[in-house]
């Protein structure tokens, strides 16, 4: 079995990433995650990329649509998922699309415990103590001279 490499389509606010399993559509709203059981097919045309579900005759598809993409990125991406894609898909693939709403982005780095920063008052300890090391060196070589 071939791994599939991870591939990212960048089109305006919206991103595609595809390796292998669900296809993730990431706009500034939303977020779907589009199995590939309910793809029908992938249509790249210029610089536009279209995701067009399975649906059942009585339904029109739900297309998922990326614009202002580079072509060449567009047609590798469509022909890596069309290429993934299952003999026997579902057939309503609307019913399987997952969609969230992206939380707030995550903070770089935990919030500081209140009181005095840990930081400065190691640097300070540290500093001390090679302080005191050294006076103790110097006292001890002098004393050993006698």
């Amino acid at each position: 079995m071939t791994a599939t490499p991870s591939l990212v389509l960048r089109g305006g606010e919206s991103v595609l990433h595809f390796a292998g399993g669900p296809v993730t559509l990431h706009r500034p709203d939303k977020e779907h995650h589009i199995p590939l059981a309910a793809i029908s097919f992938v249509h790249a045309e210029g610089s536009s990329l279209a995701i067009v579900l399975t649906a059942s005759g009585a339904n029109e598809p739900t297309i998922y649509r990326v614009t202002g993409v580079d072509e060449a990125a567009a047609l590798a991406f469509g022909e890596a998922v069309t290429a993934a894609l299952p003999a026997d898909p579902a057939p309503d693939g609307a019913a399987l699309v997952t969609t969230r709403t992206p939380g707030p982005p995550e903070p770089a780095e935990a919030p500081a415990a209140p009181g005095v920063p840990w930081k400065p008052v190691a640097v300070t300890v540290l500093l001390l103590a090679l302080a005191v090391f050294a006076v103790f060196s110097v006292i001890a070589v002098a004393a050993a001279r006698g």
